[in-house]
């Protein structure tokens, strides 16, 4: 079965600044990839200082700058950049802009990513970002570490 995203596509979840559009679910392919489009206000957290122990993943912008903290070098992405960062790599990443950004996110394997994306809207909807043991709970079931605390979840530092 083929799947079709047009790029006018409404956002499967939304939270705190972030949009997320499922273009290829983790039920769609054998949980081998999730991809998704991200949206990101102004002025917007995308993830605190983490790393996977399985899961590779990629970031593609599209539009705006993408500030991304990946293996202990802060940089700067824009459109038609692309970093790939391995499992164990430590990463976090924000739009620390005046725009809005937008970028591909893939996993893999995905490990139904989906339920993450859905348990942080769920998390933010509650105002429960910075509830350490929340968080953490939510972390452990998707191949997340955090490493540097939460604050980076739900305020943008730096």
């Amino acid at each position: 079965m083929a799947t079709l995203v047009r790029h006018d596509a409404k956002p499967d979840v939304v939270f705190g600044g972030v949009s997320v559009t499922y273009l290829a679910r983790s039920d769609a392919t054998a949980d081998v990839l999730g991809i998704y489009r991200l949206a990101l206000d102004p002025r917007t957290p995308g993830a605190g200082l983490h790393r996977h122990a399985r899961l590779t993943e990629t970031f593609a912008v599209e539009a705006g700058t993408l500030a991304l903290h990946l293996d202990g070098t802060d940089l700067e992405l824009g459109p038609g950049d692309f970093a790939l960062v391995r499992p164990g790599t430590p990463h976090a990443f924000a739009n620390r802009s005046d725009r809005p950004v937008r970028l591909t996110l893939s996993f893999t394997p995905a490990l139904a990513r989906e339920g993450f994306f859905e348990g942080l809207a769920v998390l933010a909807a509650r105002g429960r970002l910075s509830d350490a043991e929340a968080m953490e709970d939510l972390m452990l079931r998707y191949d997340q570490e955090p490493l540097a605390g939460l604050d980076g979840w739900s305020a943008l530092k730096g």
